[in-house]
């Protein structure tokens, strides 16, 4: 399947993949760290950091936001000083979608596989690597519940294998194709089910000999739950390898289907007693569904209206929190947009930040270098956010650049039409308010900062909430300088006192 190559970023990834699918993940940390330490190219600096990330997610390493925030921050580092690559870029963003994802925060988690979707779809490459990495977007997909795209990815994986001359079992992504068969069962919609089901095992009997372990359990599942719902298939083996938690869940999930149909309706439900780890690989309606079935073959179909009732409600319960996540989704699209036509208008030469669109420093000298011409009146206001460090150090910096956007938008949408608000650098943002008094900008700079704390942070930084404060100061005779540093003083003094009337919990 690998070719030679002298190629160093390819030849260690072909290692990498060699461990990985054997189960040897500490193996790859300890390759990774090695590389780390004795190579000084950016390129395989960034692929060994990524391989190491994905191998403490399989190990599950991950469960402290600071440590995966900082790995995080290490592969953005290193690909930043290297050559622009769209796979290694890609695959960094699908771990940034995980990573949010597994820290509660749906939102970010979809924001970064959408932008490794966009890079993926320019990438030029036909290798095993690059099959491997859609693979990473259809399975992540389908685990946050978006198994249209999941689906979606997977074809495009598929497709590249066919250019490639490789296999197509490279990109199998049979679990994503087994979750969106069982969502179809969950609603009601069994025929599709079945239909999506029976795909799965024809493509497990044509690739077998091809396909990885994980691959098999989900065919083997597959197998198992067609005869549930009437239909019998021959039963195929759940790999036994290593200990992988996940194969091991879907091993105690076949036996159960196995039961149910084998007559043993009993044992199903023992097997099913408990397997709340279980609901790591399709969720709690799965489980309510198998104990439905199993009950009715028991004829018990008070307890089967029961648990079919409950298992329609989990999976509606998924798709309603799915929703209400999305509506703050759709207000950042929103707030976006307000931005880019910001830009639009202060778009000359080189002074709008490419972060948030807002205008920079260059925009706000000349924009008060105008005021002092006319002798127009303003005042001027330093935002900056509080314990914003936080935000980086726990979620790390692609999640931060979010979060800015984000308060870029909050604080746009707060802006009169004649007002200026740039971005000043880092976490830190000025208001030029013409004819405006200083009791004004006050109120203006309360509105602002209720508004910043009162947004929905959880869905985007969880347990990091993001607040901030203004200072605010006469700009008199053009002097930004002069009035920045008042607004400075004013913003600190505003801190202290806050710090003061909270404890000293307040930054």
């Amino acid at each position: 399947m690998a070719r030679p190559t002298d190629d160093p970023v390819a030849a260690e990834w072909v290692t990498f993949r060699c461990l990985t699918t054997a189960g040897r993940s500490a193996e790859v940390c300890a390759l990774a760290d090695r590389i780390v330490a004795e190579c000084d190219d950016p390129l395989r600096v960034g692929q060994a950091l990524i391989e190491k990330l994905a191998a403490m997610i399989n190990l599950g390493q991950v469960n402290d936001r600071r440590v995966s925030a900082a790995a995080l921050d290490a592969i953005q580092e290193a690909l930043g000083r290297a050559e622009p690559h769209l796979r290694l870029t890609g695959e960094f963003y699908v771990l940034s979608g995980v990573v949010a994802y597994a820290n509660g925060s749906l939102s970010t988690a979809v924001t970064h596989l959408v932008r490794a979707e966009r890079l993926l779809r320019q990438m030029t490459e036909l290798t095993v690597a690059a099959a491997d990495t859609w693979h990473d977007l259809s399975v992540s997909y389908s685990t946050m519940g978006f198994h249209a795209k999941a689906l979606d990815a997977m074809r495009q994986g598929r497709r590249l294998c066919r250019r490639a001359g490789l296999p197509e079992a490279l990109c199998a992504c049979l679990e994503s194709k087994v979750r969106a068969a069982l969502c179809e069962d969950h609603h009601g919609r069994t025929d599709q089910a079945i239909t999506g089901l029976e795909a799965v095992v024809r493509f497990g009997h044509a690739h077998a000999a091809d396909l990885g372990a994980l691959d098999v359990g989900f065919w083997a599942y597959a197998a198992a739950r067609l005869p549930t719902l009437g239909i019998p298939v021959p039963a195929v083996a759940v790999p036994q390898q290593g200990s992988d938690p996940e194969l091991s869940h879907l091993s105690q999930l076949t036996a159960a289907c196995a039961a149910i149909t084998g007559g043993e309706p009993d044992k199903a439900l023992d097997l099913l007693t408990g397997v709340t780890d279980a609901l790591d690989v399709f969720g709690a309606a799965e489980i309510g569904r198998l104990r439905s079935i199993a009950y009715a073959a028991q004829g018990d179909y008070r307890a089967a209206l029961a648990e079919e009732r409950a298992a329609m409600a989990a999976a509606a319960t998924g798709d309603r929190e799915l929703r209400q996540r999305y509506l703050g989704s759709v207000g950042m699209t929103l707030d976006q947009e307000r931005l880019r036509k910001m830009a639009q208008q202060h778009a000359v030469d080189a002074r709008s930040d490419p972060l948030t669109g807002l205008p920079n420093r260059r925009h706000l000298e000349a924009f008060v270098a105008a005021l002092a011409v006319s002798r127009t009146p303003a005042v001027i206001g330093l935002l900056d956010l509080d314990r914003f460090k936080a935000v980086n150090d726990t979620h790390g910096h692609p999640t931060g650049d979010l979060v800015l956007q984000q308060v870029a938008a909050i604080l746009a949408r707060n802006t009169r039409p004649d007002d200026l608000l740039c971005r000043f650098g880092g976490d830190e943002f000025v208001f030029v308010l013409p004819t405006t008094t200083l009791d004004q900008a006050v109120r203006i700079g309360h509105r602002i900062t209720q508004a910043v704390a009162t947004h929905g942070w959880q869905t985007l930084a969880e347990s990091t909430p993001v607040t901030a404060s203004i200072g605010w100061s006469w700009l008199t005779d053009g002097d930004l300088v002069a009035a920045l540093r008042e607004a400075d003083r004013e913003l600190y003094r505003h801190k202290r006192a806050r710090h003061a009337a909270s404890g000293g919990t307040t930054a």
